[in-house]
């Protein structure tokens, strides 16, 4: 039964695997960096969506609105690139 669980588990986690950083061309994004330098790296997202998200900040738990940028990648999954204040804060493959 244990095994069971740690095999559901690592399912459902490996269809939503946060990436540290991804590769647009020869540069790299990971979270700290700007809105604009996130455009000037790899040009404009194929399309944009909100949401709310919990992030853990200052000792608390806040559900904040995020803008999630998406970005096609031939042959691979999409890279979603969460933004909230200009900044990356997560990059997740999808």
């Amino acid at each position: 039964m244990r095994n069971i669980c740690l095999l559901m588990l690592s399912i459902s986690i490996s269809g939503n695997a946060l990436a540290e950083s991804f590769r647009c061309a020869r540069k790299v994004v990971k979270p700290g960096d700007s809105g604009n330098m996130l455009i000037k790296k790899c040009g404009k997202p194929v399309r944009k969506f909100s949401s709310k998200e919990t992030i853990y900040e200052g000792g608390r738990h806040s559900n904040l609105a995020v803008s999630n940028w998406v970005y096609e990648r031939n042959g691979k999954k999409d890279i979603i690139v969460s933004v909230r204040s200009g900044t990356v804060i997560k990059i997740k493959a999808e």
